[in-house]
């Protein structure tokens, strides 16, 4: 009878799994091995048959308690193994839930989930906790806004995330100390859903005590983000597509914490065909994606781990590499050296602009003539989340220059949790460099270029910006605080409407 025949779709019976495999480390052989099956099978190899039938027999016995029909088979050692490897990991898997499971926790974890559930069915993407005195205040950002809610003593906040990093985190190494600058990242399964939140802590101290941020992202993602369901309009995702099928290049994302780099990142990586072979930098590992492989790279104890890692991942034969944040020249440098020798990278960086983007390579210890080579920039993006209007309460509003818009409701309403917003939207700019550019760079002629990008129709995010506030999208007071080059446009468009 073939194993296949044998096996079916049955599995390891768990109550004889701790049984067959301490048989299997007993036996030390790779030519031995058995299983009960939970379709009533005794499975085991031809050489176990030969030489270990004493402990067969054994095996029979205490099977046959649950199956008095136990039937005997011989198979391939290799399938038996297979099957208590695959049984073996379902096993951990299943005990690592039971131990973050609700009903499993002390008062201390629990405590710090009910927060979290709380900020989540809030849609906040962000919980603030700063410790001061005998008190905990706590603040969830919603919608890029910063919310205040109620304060919790102290001492029982602190033991939550202490013992939450303590027993469940993934990276956290060290014994929790208030007065340490330290990241880590941990996993909470929902009690109701079943399903798990990822969390990034970042600790640092103050000056009356210490305060913690965390980074809320769902792992389980039924669906990676659209661009188009960003907010992206379509002539940036057609562009944006054309730099993600190119074979070489660097593009960069930037913008402000917060403001959806990586967000943006995981979205265009569903543009990337499956026949590219896609390998993520990254630190930590933040928005799942399956067919991506995601390697953490860890920077507490190696500042130059990125660039090593860059330099490795070569070797593996990549057709994109991507980089979760470029922060050094050491990064800077191996990126641009991935993307002038045949593979195209993509990368998040803090600056204003996109023009700013190239400023900033420039103030990490790059030269203008590194980063004046015709063939290194496939793209420079900047982008900034703006909060949406909720529109069952916003508020019109006749404005001198804006014309006919919408303000945001002080009181809100139901529909938006009484904040007036409901959501973001993206705005953005791209500047795809090109022989002419080389030459502003290499002299960081920045006010000529962007002469001639506006003198070429180029959309800034300010342009993006304006068309949102016309069609009474945004707050035009909201978007003057969150994108640059507002107030330029603003005195044009006032000039424009006096003459």
């Amino acid at each position: 009878m073939a194993a296949s025949e044998i096996t079916g779709n049955a599995q390891v019976c768990p109550k004889l799994l701790a049984h067959c495999l301490s048989l299997q480390a007993y036996w030390e052989s790779t030519q031995e091995g058995a299983v009960v099956l939970d379709n009533g099978v005794l499975f085991a190899s031809h050489e176990a048959w030969n030489r270990h039938l004493q402990s067969l027999c054994n095996l029979d016995v205490v099977a046959r308690r649950s199956y008095p029909q136990l039937r005997w088979a011989k198979g391939q050692a290799a399938e038996i193994r297979k099957l208590l490897a695959d049984a073996d990991a379902i096993r951990r898997d299943h005990e690592k839930r039971q131990l973050m499971a609700p009903d499993a926790q002390s008062m201390a974890k629990q405590a710090l989930l009910d927060i979290v559930v709380d900020a989540l069915s809030m849609k906040a993407t962000d919980i603030h906790l700063r410790m001061t005195g005998q008190e905990a205040r706590i603040a969830y950002r919603i919608d890029g806004q910063l919310y205040a809610q109620a304060s919790r003593s102290r001492t029982s906040v602190t033991e939550a995330v202490a013992a939450a990093l303590n027993t469940q985190s993934e990276d956290f190494r060290e014994v929790f100390d208030e007065r340490q600058v330290s990241g880590a990242s941990l996993t909470l399964v929902l009690p109701d859903s079943g399903d798990s939140v990822r969390i990034r802590s970042q600790k640092s101290p103050t000056r009356d005590g210490f305060s913690v941020t965390l980074r809320l992202q769902r792992s389980e993602q039924r669906e990676l983000p659209d661009l188009r369901e960003l907010g992206f309009q379509q002539q940036r995702i057609e562009a944006l597509g054309r730099i993600m099928a190119q074979a070489t290049g660097l593009l960069l994302i930037s913008g402000p914490t917060g403001h959806g780099k990586t967000t943006t990142l995981a979205a265009l990586n569903r543009t990337v065909p499956h026949t590219r072979k896609i390998i993520s930098l990254e630190d930590p590992v933040e928005i799942i994606q399956p067919r991506v492989e995601q390697k953490f790279v860890p920077t507490d104890q190696d500042a130059n781990a990125f660039a090593q890692m860059i330099k490795t991942v070569l070797r593996e034969d990549p057709d994109l590499v991507e980089v979760s944040e470029i922060r050094d020249l050491q990064t800077a440098s191996a990126g641009i050296s991935a993307a002038l020798t045949g593979h195209l990278v993509v990368s998040t960086i803090h600056a204003n602009d996109a023009l700013g983007i190239v400023s900033r390579l420039l103030d990490l210890g790059l030269s203008a003539h590194q980063l004046s080579q015709p063939s290194l920039f496939a793209g420079l993006l900047a982008q900034r989340l703006v909060p949406r209007l909720c529109t069952h309460c916003r508020q019109p509003k006749r404005d001198a220059v804006w014309g006919d818009t919408y303000r945001r409701s002080q009181q809100g309403c139901e529909h938006c949790s009484y904040t007036g917003l409901f959501g973001r939207i993206a705005v953005s700019e791209l500047v795809c460099p090109d022989y002419h550019s080389a030459q502003w760079i290499r002299d960081q002629n920045f006010h000529a270029w962007l002469v001639a990008l506006q003198q070429q129709g180029w959309r800034s995010m300010a342009n993006e910006a304006i068309e949102l506030i016309r069609a009474g999208l945004v707050d035009p007071a909201i978007v003057a605080e969150l994108v640059p080059g507002l107030d330029i446009v603003q005195q044009s468009v006032i000039q424009d409407t006096v003459l």
